[in-house]
């Protein structure tokens, strides 16, 4: 089989050198988006998630519950929460798209 030009920067050793680097760097990213900490703030609800988008806290401004208004904050958790997620997802796309960027280009791998 005939690689592809530049293939790895150095042959095959070189595009293994490539993959075992970016295969590393996964790992300390995985570890990293664990220990990020995301705080989203909407007066009524205050969550913090890690950079995985899992929930690490949430915290109710007791003082703004309203028996009456149980919607409205059931509104502002849900709100809370998907404003984490995204953020969260947002930031482990860009890490990851690092990496990415970093692998070896194999014909018929469309990473």
């Amino acid at each position: 089989m005939k690689l592809p030009k530049n293939f790895g920067g150095q042959g095959f050793g070189g595009m293994m050198d490539q993959m075992k680097s970016a295969m590393a760097r996964a790992q300390q990213l995985d570890e990293e988006l664990e220990n990020d900490r995301i705080g989203i703030d909407r007066e009524m609800v205050k969550l913090v998630f890690n950079g995985k988008a899992e929930l690490i806290a949430m915290k109710v401004n007791p003082a703004l519950v309203d028996p009456e208004d149980v919607e409205g904050l059931e509104a502002e958790i849900t709100a809370a929460f998907r404003e984490g997620f995204a953020k969260a997802t947002e930031i482990r796309e860009a890490k990851t798209s690092e990496i990415m960027q970093n692998m070896p280009k194999i014909p018929g791998m469309n990473f």
